[in-house]
């Protein structure tokens, strides 16, 4: 395959949202004027072979770019993975440290947060209507309200709003500084090398030029990161390539989905449905067959999993089983409100119980309060045996929070980053962070005061990287709401 026609498989499988990041990313390297006037991904990368930025021999900045923006699936076009560019940045970079710092505020910040940033700016309301964070940063840099040195107006805004933000400002403001003087300390020694014991006939540039040039020349050479600082943008950590699971077989693997609403004595499980058919959705996307079971008691719960147990899954990568009810501490209840122990449902798929998924990445996401009183509590349920991931909605001892019409905080959060982040190569265990986060920042009201958040807890045994493959089509919505409530 020619460069051009990796370029163009490229291209198809990015968006136009895409497209304004890389154009964001691109300001220093290529005139706004230009960058403005691009309609399209193609047309960007014409503009980046015009200026000798790209080409079949040096396609560097794109595999950065494509890292950056998270479309790491894409990286495969050019020969290189996420692992690879994760190290290859470590010691190497053209997008500079600043314009990478502003992008991540862009990803991280909320709608909420950014209508409060409006506001605390004081954009005119021409610029402000329907505009994204990265064409308000794009104004104040016009402006010649943000730079690379200038950055009190945008720290006095993020600081009203998260101060996670404003903390990536000041790693950022912490590592130039650092690598400044960093510059100057080795701008010195060279001088005293290079100048000669006359100097009357020469002209010395000053100290700032030449700390300037020096930057300029070293910037991508150097790892500007503070070894103590831990920031996204830095990924420090020089660790080797991964192994990652095998998803190749001739057969993604079963999802087994119990879903229960209606018991003997607790409450119904008003909003489940909206869960069990997202993650139907989701999984059937994702190529698993789906089988969802309704209505179980304990012992009907028990009979499906060793059902499930006794199949053949020689031809298949790996086994998913959701499970949707209510729960306590480390348990959960059948219909028929009887309990069943996390670690026995775990126990249906060990090696030794069912040999054909030995060595296969087994995931189990359980969505059922964890409470109960303080003497019945004890550690969460970890796996006792290899390559198991039980992702629980809820930490020992706290409730879950069910939305009687859109689903639960967890299975809905967890549905969308599987949609989000698997198109862009991420591993499961980095979207279970982003579950996590996400459903931290939720909270419930109750009489205008906030009566209770919660925490999902995973826990695994995973020996290598779990990736799900790419699908083949964007998934299709079926109108879940992604709504806090």
């Amino acid at each position: 395959m020619d460069f051009n026609t990796r370029l163009i498989s490229i291209e198809s499988e990015l968006t136009q949202e895409d497209l304004e990041s890389l154009k964001f990313l691109c300001l220093d390297l290529v005139s706004s004027k230009k960058l403005l006037a691009i309609r399209s991904n193609l047309d960007l990368f014409k503009e980046l072979q015009k200026n000798s930025l790209l080409d079949e021999d040096q396609y560097e900045l794109l595999a950065e770019l494509l890292y950056i923006i998270g479309q790491h699936s894409l990286l495969k076009h050019l020969g290189t993975d996420k692992w690879t560019m994760q190290n290859t940045l470590k010691r190497k970079r053209t997008v500079s440290l600043y314009r990478r710092m502003l992008f991540e505020l862009y990803e991280n910040i909320s709608s909420e947060d950014l209508k409060t940033i409006l506001f605390i700016l004081n954009i005119p309301k021409k610029y402000e209507e329907n505009k994204t964070f990265l064409e308000v940063l794009y104004y104040l840099e016009k402006n010649d309200q943000l730079s690379e040195d200038k950055l009190d107006v945008l720290e006095k805004a993020v600081a009203k709003v998260s101060p996670d933000l404003l903390r990536k400002i000041k790693d950022y403001s912490r590592i130039r500084d650092k690598e400044i003087q960093e510059a100057r300390l080795q701008c010195e020694d060279e001088y005293d090398d290079k100048t000669p014991l006359s100097i009357e006939a020469q002209e010395v540039p000053s100290e700032d030029a030449e700390i300037v040039q020096h930057i300029s020349e070293t910037a991508n050479e150097k790892g500007l990161m503070d070894e103590n600082t831990e920031i996204s943008m830095a990924e420090l950590s020089l660790t080797e390539q991964p192994e990652i699971y095998s998803m190749d077989r001739k057969h993604r693997g079963y999802c087994l989905i119990i879903n229960n609403s209606v018991f003997v004595k607790h409450v119904v499980r008003l909003g489940t449905e909206k869960d069990a058919a997202f993650l139907t959705n989701v999984f059937t996307w994702l190529g698993m067959d789906v089988e969802i079971r309704n209505e179980l008691s304990a012992q009907e719960i028990r009979d499906c999993l060793t059902e499930f147990s006794k199949k053949d899954h020689t031809e298949r990568d790996c086994f998913v089983c959701c499970i949707l009810t209510h729960g306590k501490s480390r348990a959960i209840l059948g219909t028929d409100d009887e309990v069943i122990p996390i670690s026995e449902i775990i126990a249906y798929f060990s090696p030794k119980n069912c040999t054909t998924l030995a060595g296969k990445p087994k995931l189990f996401f359980i969505q059922a309060c964890q409470y109960s009183s303080c003497a019945e509590r004890g550690a969460s349920p970890m796996p006792n045996d290899a390559d198991v991931l039980v992702g629980m909605s809820a930490m020992d001892g706290h409730y879950s929070i069910r939305h009687s019409l859109k689903g639960t905080w967890y299975i809905q959060a967890l549905c969308e980053n599987l949609v989000k982040m698997v198109p862009k190569g991420e591993d499961i265990l980095s979207i279970l962070t982003k579950v996590n986060k996400d459903v931290s920042e939720k909270e419930y009201f109750m009489n205008g005061k906030i009566s209770m958040k919660q925490m999902p807890q995973p826990s695994y045994t995973l020996l290598k990287k779990l990736v799900f493959p790419k699908p083949p089509t964007p998934f299709k919505s079926p109108g879940q709401q992604a709504n806090d409530f």
